[in-house]
């Protein structure tokens, strides 16, 4: 068996299903403290008035495998309980690679993400790769699993501008049903 023909095949049936009836994400990659964009107070985690806050590159369109959204189990009650959805998403890693990802393989360069699904944005819980192919293999990664939480700009980004507005972008979308 050869890994890099496995891994081949694995990418072009992910595509096609996915030309069928995949769907996309939108990700924005954190612009770091050091030597980015960011500033940002760490006690309170909110930006600094005045200096732009936490800042977020240009947004990458994600084309997905599989996405799972779960609501929340409890309810809204008066007392203050909002609640948030989760979301799974898998994709494939040659995806992420291609659309322009920043150190793709390191989860801790990620933590501080946020994507967009649906309208809602969803910051990163866990980040991981999955199904290496080979050790020798450098580019053997098949897929990437990212879990998110619902998070709300209006009220967890004080003094942060947030990131941009995906209503500016055309996202694909299936071409047919799945059969």
């Amino acid at each position: 068996m050869d890994p890099r023909r496995e891994l081949s095949l694995i990418n072009k049936t992910v595509r096609r299903r996915n030309r069928e009836a995949g769907e996309s994400i939108l990700w924005y990659q954190f612009s770091p403290l050091q030597g980015g964009l960011s500033q940002y107070d760490d006690v309170y985690d909110e930006g600094v008035p005045g200096s732009g806050g936490r800042q977020y590159l240009r947004p990458l369109v994600l084309p997905t495998i599989y996405l799972e959204e779960m609501e929340d189990e409890y309810r809204a009650i008066d007392e203050g309980r909002q609640p948030v959805q989760t979301l799974k998403a898998t994709i494939l890693y040659k995806d992420v690679e291609a659309a322009g990802m920043l150190n793709a393989r390191e989860y801790n360069s990620h933590l501080n993400d946020v994507f967009n699904y649906d309208n809602r944005y969803y910051k990163v819980r866990e980040y991981s790769v999955r199904g290496r192919l080979g050790r020798d293999n450098p580019t053997g990664d098949v897929i990437l699993s990212v879990e998110g939480y619902e998070v709300f700009l209006d009220q967890e980004f004080l003094f942060d501008p947030g990131p941009q507005n995906p209503r500016l972008y055309d996202l694909p979308w299936p071409t047919s049903f799945p059969s």
